[in-house]
């Protein structure tokens, strides 16, 4: 058990001592819960429709199985704007994410079935729920912590949520984690074995998700036992074949990245993606994010309220006096999301300082790994997803404060954390399920017979209905290209981006229409954004009355 004697996190003892902890028998016991809250909250939803960024992944895997070393090479309409280009990989992504693709290629062979794509994506969530609990055990924390790690990993949104889609962000998770892990195993061992997993884990989690390059430079520095120049530097020069599994990272990184990287020109619309102008919007996500629904900063200002009570009300105060200038027509409950981040912002700031002051060896490595997702405050967007690498350096932060606390106390506070988070995570479960049948929905009700007659049907739109209507049997309407001709019929999901597609043919006749509404809450859309923040900055919204509008259209 860790030393309660401090009444602080960062004078707890030096990570590295209980190395013999990771491998004490009856570790099938601590992850027993995690494993049981990953099989309760995901087996309902294995036949869940494909949803957003799920079809480009599958459209990955099937072109693997044309041309194995040229992942991006398919053709694709995507971004909500008739963005067609005739390869995926000038879009801006090239091929510096397509592990899921290889991953998801059983799932083409078996016909594109759910099943199996949420089956895989259950059982990696299970091992990064191992590899947690080994992680922190391996830190020196006693078994019920590492246990309650496991736990709360899994029930911290959005893991649950994105491990219920087909995206790469729990396989970038499980990697990622297990490559810091080896690697401390490494360390503490010096097995070569635990250098080679450690070295591909590394080298492959950034291929699933571009930001987890960084876990290899982090590495590196886990690999200190002093942040002191001089004592690093004695170190380095003693023991420098310590550092060789990450140097193999990077080398397996570059080069699965030099063989099937797209070989043409980028297409304009890619510098769209990054620029200057996403980092405020992005920025206020990401210590939005570390508010609510992560609960970061909730927890470490509960139990730190006495020592730093200012971190309650300073906050506060930006928010009041905008609210008064400038957003008086809006209620002050309106303003929460701007208060969560600016709570977020401080907590981090006022963490980040007490590591630097106190020289908190621990302490700095987890908090430079919840930086970790700042970088992409340039991209687009910073959906809460690019935050799930971060989750095991915030679960050990948490069990880092929360073990200051009285056994009894602390043990309540994870069932309590734990319980409220999943609960949370099965609400988007259960409102994302219904946003992702309505793509499935809609082409087997708009599109699939008429096929099935002998008409020629188009789609426009994006997300999972661009997938369930090329599965129907239509075709994409592109811009600039025949199609759909007079007499021909097309189908567009509006909320995917569709409405552009329709309004290029002003002559028109609606033929039919669906609109389904929202009875468990909305997950895209109407404030909620889930995967994306420029939909909102709520997982969830309660909004049953608002619809996903799908059309069918003769073209004249």
């Amino acid at each position: 058990m860790m030393d309660r004697s401090s009444s602080s996190p960062e004078s707890q003892p030096d990570a590295r001592l209980p190395v013999a902890g990771a491998h004490r028998p009856g570790i099938i016991t601590l992850i027993l819960p995690s494993i049981l809250l990953v099989i309760a909250c995901l087996v309902p939803f294995l036949n869940k429709a494909y949803t957003i960024d799920d079809p480009w992944f599958l459209l990955e895997a099937r072109q693997i199985l044309k041309t194995p070393l040229q992942p991006m090479s398919f053709p694709v309409c995507w971004l909500g704007h008739e963005t067609c280009v005739a390869r995926a990989g000038s879009l801006g992504a090239g091929s510096t994410q397509s592990l899921m693709g290889y991953l998801l290629v059983p799932v083409i062979l078996a016909g594109g079935a759910e099943w199996i794509a949420h089956l895989l994506q259950i059982l990696l969530a299970c091992i990064a729920a191992l590899e947690m609990v080994r992680l922190a055990m391996r830190l020196g924390f006693d078994r019920l912590q590492a246990s309650a790690a496991g736990l709360m990993l899994v029930a911290i949104p959005p893991f649950l949520p994105m491990a219920s889609t087909a995206m790469p962000d729990i396989a970038a998770l499980t990697l990622g984690l297990t490559g810091i892990e080896r690697l401390l195993a490494w360390k503490d061992e010096r097995r070569w074995h635990q250098a080679a997993a450690a070295s591909l884990a590394l080298g492959l989690a950034p291929y699933a998700r571009p930001h987890m390059v960084l876990l290899i430079p982090l590495g590196a520095l886990w690999l200190f036992n002093e942040f002191r120049i001089r004592k690093a530097v004695r170190q380095f020069r003693r023991e420098a074949y310590l550092w060789a599994p990450l140097l193999v990272a990077a080398c397996i990184l570059v080069t699965v990245n030099l063989v099937t990287r797209d070989h043409g020109p980028e297409a304009e619309s890619a510098n769209l993606l990054v620029g200057l102008s996403h980092i405020p919007a992005n920025l206020h996500g990401y210590l939005l994010y570390l508010s609510f629904p992560i609960p970061f900063a909730a927890v470490w200002l509960a139990t730190r309220w006495r020592k730093a009570p200012m971190l309650l009300l300073l906050p506060i105060v930006p928010v009041l006096v905008l609210h008064i200038m400038l957003f008086r027509s809006r209620s002050l409950a309106e303003e929460w999301p701007l208060a969560a981040a600016l709570y977020g912002m401080a907590t981090l700031a006022y963490m980040l300082y007490q590591n630097v002051r106190t020289w908190d060896r621990l302490g700095l490595l987890l908090s430079l790994w919840l930086l970790i997702p700042v970088p992409a405050v340039f991209y687009v967007q910073l959906p809460i997803k690019y935050l799930l690498g971060v989750l095991p350096a915030v679960v050990l932060i948490l069990i880092r404060v929360l073990s200051t606390l009285p056994r009894r106390r602390e043990l309540s506070a994870y069932g309590v954390l734990a319980f409220s988070c999943a609960a949370y995570s099965c609400v988007v479960l259960r409102a994302d399920a219904d946003f992702a049948e309505y793509g499935r929905r809609a082409a087997s009700e708009l599109i699939a017979s008429h096929v099935a007659a002998g008409e020629k049907v188009w789609y426009g739109g994006q997300w999972g209905f661009y997938w369930y209507a090329q599965e129907a049997g239509a075709r994409i309407s592109k811009p600039g290209e025949p199609g759909p001709n007079p007499g021909e019929l097309l189908a567009v999901g509006l909320l995917e981006g569709g409405n552009v597609t329709r309004n290029r043919f002003p002559n028109r006749e609606l033929l039919d229409s669906r609109h389904y509404d929202a009875p468990h809450g909305r997950t895209m859309g109407y404030s909620a954004g889930l995967y994306s923040n420029y939909f909102g900055p709520a997982l969830w919204v309660w909004s049953p009355e608002t619809t996903n509008d799908y059309e069918l259209w003769r073209i004249h």
